[in-house]
């Protein structure tokens, strides 16, 4: 999913973060599917450490959003 982001709110920020990571990761794994030889311990090794971040963004920008629409919510 894309969601533009319109304005300078911390939600919106940490969305396109999280958004930017996610791609980032999606092109990752759609180049390392089109490879003949085997990933390497230090490749894989850095896939996995950009899907934690994008988990990371992901449960920051939840937060964000979550606190926004409700009133001593997730933040």
């Amino acid at each position: 999913m894309i969601r533009l982001a319109v304005e300078n709110s911390p939600t919106d920020l940490a969305w396109r973060a999280f958004d930017e990571a996610a791609l980032a990761l999606h092109r990752r794994y759609a180049a390392d599917a089109r490879r003949s030889s085997a990933m390497s311990p230090l490749e894989r090794t850095a896939r996995m450490r950009a899907a934690q971040e994008v988990a990371r963004l992901w449960d920051e920008w939840r937060a964000l959003f979550l606190a926004a629409d409700y009133p001593g919510g997730a933040a």
